[in-house]
């Protein structure tokens, strides 16, 4: 909660950060932090989320504003061609006709490159949306297109004690649950923007305490466990959307180890 209101009370200069970070974090990492984040202000992070670009919006930049993120740094192109290794040779062919000027040194670039390690896809990939960021940032290119809540959003949420609902803009329920001098108490649910369940659990003072489940948006479960004092501890299960489970232990919020199941 606290790392919400710190950016919150810095407005859109600290939610544009948040995304940008975002877009630069891990999808694991990033998982876990959204999934932490919505339980808090729902409705401050759907905004975070419609926010949050990748490889493919920067790919579908007009082709100008594509032509200047690469030749804003010698070594951006060879950044990009980490980036689109082991595409289709269609796609690949396509740049020639949407980014002339750098089409032969990719073709060169990539002719050097064997191997491009997952990590360092992902790397690459990195770089280049915060160096979009960055140019943006500095009116170099439109970039990406902002979508930013109304300054209400930013406001600090005051709740009455009791039995309290949290709408999304659409009107569906967001969360819902109670609260017991001014912090939340109890069991919450909490819902996805479509209306299904996303997470349910207990609270305590305003902390997750207790056994909490995490809900794909297919309904399945996505992980079970218990937290103490907002952070997991001792053993959760956590499943990958194929089925398959995985046993991981946490102390203090930190994982310790994990074995995989079918």
């Amino acid at each position: 909660m606290a790392m919400l209101e710190r950016i919150k009370k810095r407005q859109y200069e600290g939610f544009r950060d948040l995304v940008t970070n975002l877009e630069t974090t891990g999808l694991k990492s990033r998982s876990n932090i959204l999934s932490m984040a919505i339980l808090e202000d729902p409705v401050f992070m759907t905004y975070v989320m419609r926010n949050i670009k990748s490889f493919e919006d920067f790919l579908n930049l007009p082709s100008d504003e594509i032509e200047k993120v690469l030749a804003s740094q010698d070594q951006i192109p060879t950044v990009f061609a980490k980036c689109i290794h082991g595409l289709d040779e269609e796609i690949l062919y396509s740049f020639k006709s949407t980014i002339p000027r750098f089409f032969s040194r990719l073709v060169d670039e990539l002719s050097y490159i064997k191997e491009v390690p997952k990590s360092e896809k992902e790397g690459s990939i990195f770089h280049l949306l915060k160096l979009v960021r960055k140019l943006q940032e500095d009116d170099k290119i439109q970039g990406f297109f902002w979508q930013l809540p109304p300054l209400e959003v930013f406001q600090p949420k005051v709740y009455k004690d009791g039995l309290v609902s949290i709408h999304f803009e659409s009107g569906i329920v967001a969360a819902q649950g109670s609260y017991l001098k001014s912090q939340r108490e109890g069991t919450w649910q909490h819902y996805y923007d479509t209306g299904k369940i996303f997470a349910e659990g207990e609270y305590s003072d305003g902390r997750k305490n207790g056994p909490w489940t995490y809900y794909f948006l297919s309904g399945a479960i996505k992980s079970k466990g218990l937290f103490k004092d907002d952070l997991k501890q001792g053993h959760w299960q956590e499943w990958e959307r194929s089925g398959e489970m995985t046993d991981v232990f946490y102390k203090d919020g930190v994982k310790e180890n994990q074995s995989s199941s079918n």
